[in-house]
């Protein structure tokens, strides 16, 4: 065996090495960190009673962290012996504990209102590692004279999204831990106006990407690694940013609905193609725009899944989808930008150190991605 022949294959035994000490590190923290979907009240008013419906992670709440952030629950041993009990067993804890919670729950219409536990439902346990959101049903009285609301979120609950159902333009709102509402008419009428609603969801789509920065992070490298020049590099942002906002937009208008499992799976897919993409072809060309497009747009309906838990004010959809977008892209492009500039930085004006540069990174990168496409069945 000749001397550059034996360099070459010692140079791959290196990369698969290196990919292994990567994929080791990453897991789990990285790949099966809990994700926290955040606590929802939907409120609406039949004859005279105000029915409020709390959709929350309500073993977090029981040990009494911040359901929103998993970090502060996930390795309690007391939470993972609750998320394990059927609802036969948690129903009664969960009772007793909305019997005080719901004193710092503050409903005023416009007196305080008296609130009414009217019982829960809890999913099956299932996979203990996933939170697993129950449904609480509370209701309260209202005289003749209540035509506004005013909730008061308590201080241990983290943030709620506080929505309004059954009216025309209904309210929709955001609360921090300990914050009050503003006055939410009873009949309707109280939404966000459009530059509201464009700000409160552009922080929101940065919130996302900074809850789940892995997976996008890795769909940037993946175009970076293509040249390393600047050129195909704002080419393919530009198509992904454009994918992006079109998936998003026919998700959330009802035109194309992909069930999460295969969002996820399709994402991964265009991880491995992109990266294997760079090992054939060192040249921006039309068919790769394309797929970072088609990358984009399974990329925008994953963004749409999480909008929608979130909930969108259904007279400023628009605005909302706009504002959630931009807020998750605009740190895709900071990330491009960063990596472009540490790729430079390292390799220089070397286009054989770039090309070196390219090379592991795309095959370190579609490791990973096969190792995500096949730990469901590992696992298993």
């Amino acid at each position: 065996m000749n001397g550059p022949v034996f360099r070459a294959i010692l140079r791959a035994l290196n990369t698969c090495a290196l990919s292994f000490i990567v994929l080791l590190t990453l897991h789990p923290g990285s790949v099966k960190a809990q994700t926290a979907p955040p606590t929802v009240i939907d409120f609406w008013v039949k004859d005279d009673t105000l029915f409020l419906e709390v959709k929350l992670n309500a073993e977090a709440m029981l040990v009494g962290t911040d359901p929103t952030q998993p970090d502060a629950y996930s390795g309690n041993s007391k939470y993972r012996s609750l998320r394990r009990m059927v609802s036969s067993e948690l129903e009664p804890q969960i009772r007793n504990f909305v019997q005080v919670w719901k004193q710092n729950l503050v409903v005023e219409a416009p007196e305080r209102l008296d609130l009414s536990y009217e019982g829960v439902r809890i999913p099956v346990v299932g996979d203990v590692e996933k939170v697993r959101v129950s449904k609480l049903l509370l209701t309260a009285h209202l005289s003749d004279q209540a035509s506004n609301l005013r909730l008061t979120w308590p201080l241990q609950g983290g943030s709620v999204v506080l929505r309004q159902q059954k009216v025309v333009a209904p309210y929709t709102g955001f609360l921090a831990a300990g914050e009050i509402s503003p006055l939410i008419p009873l009949q309707g009428g109280a939404s966000l106006t459009t530059e509201q609603t464009l700000q409160t969801f552009l922080a929101k789509g940065i919130s996302r990407f900074v809850q789940s920065p892995l997976k996008p992070t890795i769909i940037v490298l993946t175009l970076v690694m293509l040249t390393l020049s600047l050129r195909p590099v704002m080419s393919q942002v530009a198509f992904l940013a454009a994918g992006g906002f079109v998936g998003l937009g026919l998700d959330m208008y009802g035109v194309l609905d992909l069930p999460e499992s295969l969002q996820d799976q399709a994402l991964v897919a265009s991880i491995i193609i992109l990266a294997l993409w760079n090992l054939v072809a060192r040249h921006l060309q039309v068919w790769r725009l394309l797929a970072v497009f088609a990358a984009g747009c399974v990329y925008g309906l994953a963004l749409a899944s999480d909008l929608t838990k979130i909930g969108v004010p259904p007279d400023h959809l628009a605005p909302a989808v706009l504002g959630f977008g931009v807020g998750n892209l605009l740190p895709v492009v900071f990330v491009a930008v960063v990596a472009f500039a540490c790729a430079l930085l390292v390799a220089g004006g070397s286009h054989r150190k770039r090309g070196r540069i390219s090379v592991l990174a795309s095959m370190l990168i579609a490791g990973i991605g096969v190792y995500w496409m096949a730990e469901p069945w590992l696992l298993a």
